[in-house]
């Protein structure tokens, strides 16, 4: 851990003092006992003051009277050691027949926040009842990031520069050594999540619907005339030994094509 860590709170504390306190062999045990010469954990004088790198898991639950709770838990890692922020404006690209690509627009990616952080179990927590639930608080630590991923938690990351809603745990990693017996060093990476939403307008038509309701308009029929019977009907002039079929349903001795020479 090098010079300049930044903790939470913004805080830069010396090499010597990060390295004593996340890679010695001092504080809590893994059986969850501290260890020799360590009585309790220590409390930076830094956590007087606000933090500046926090994680904001939100819950809603309902009870059996139907009536709904929102639960939100509060997370502060020990120490910050780097943060990048991502933002990526891309713009569209369309090939035409001569010349480079044309863009008709532009949008935003979804934003990427890269945290190294790391967690001592030397160190008090910042808000008591945090990081716990296993023997110790860099486990914990561990256990509830990996927790939040796998439910695919939404989360809100404050930092100095800026925040950011709608963020899921995408990628975690850490390499356990030696020298991290009693201590946690791990980059996370967040995803903004975007969301969108269906509006609806209310439109009217500049015409009453009257469907069901409209009258039909008069329906006239003409039979007809004995000149297009002659012309049309079997046996003709033309074709004396057309057989007729008068038992078929639906079949009839007249045929829309002219079947004799009258005019």
């Amino acid at each position: 851990m090098g010079t300049g860590a930044l903790l939470p709170l913004g805080t830069l504390i010396a090499a010597k003092t990060v390295t004593s306190i996340l890679t010695s062999g001092t504080g809590t045990s893994t059986a969850g006992a501290p260890s020799p010469g360590i009585h309790g954990p220590w409390t930076p004088p830094q956590y007087s003051q606000s933090a500046l790198t926090v994680l904001t898991s939100t819950s809603s639950s309902t009870t059996s009277s139907e009536a709904s709770s929102t639960t939100s838990s509060v997370y502060v890692f020990d120490a910050v050691f780097k943060l990048a922020h991502h933002r990526v404006l891309k713009k569209t690209q369309h090939p035409v027949l001569t010349g480079a690509n044309i863009t008709d627009h532009a949008y935003i990616e979804p934003s990427r926040v890269v945290l190294e952080i790391g967690m001592s179990d030397a160190m008090a927590s910042f808000t008591n009842g945090v990081w716990v639930g296993f023997s110790t608080k860099s486990i914990s630590a561990w256990q509830i990031l990996k927790q939040l991923q796998v439910n695919r938690t939404l989360l809100t990351l404050s930092t100095r520069l800026d925040t950011y809603y709608n963020m899921l745990i995408e990628e975690m990693s850490t390499s356990d050594t030696n020298q991290t017996r009693t201590a946690l060093k791990a980059s996370i990476t967040f995803g903004e999540v975007l969301s969108a939403g269906v509006s609806s307008v209310a439109t009217s038509s500049t015409r009453t619907q009257t469907t069901g309701s409209t009258s039909n308009g008069t329906i006239s029929s003409t039979p007809p005339g004995q000149q297009q019977v002659n012309q049309n009907v079997l046996p003709s002039v033309l074709f004396p030994d057309a057989p007729t079929y008068p038992n078929v349903p639906g079949a009839g001795s007249v045929s829309s094509t002219t079947l004799s020479n009258s005019p």
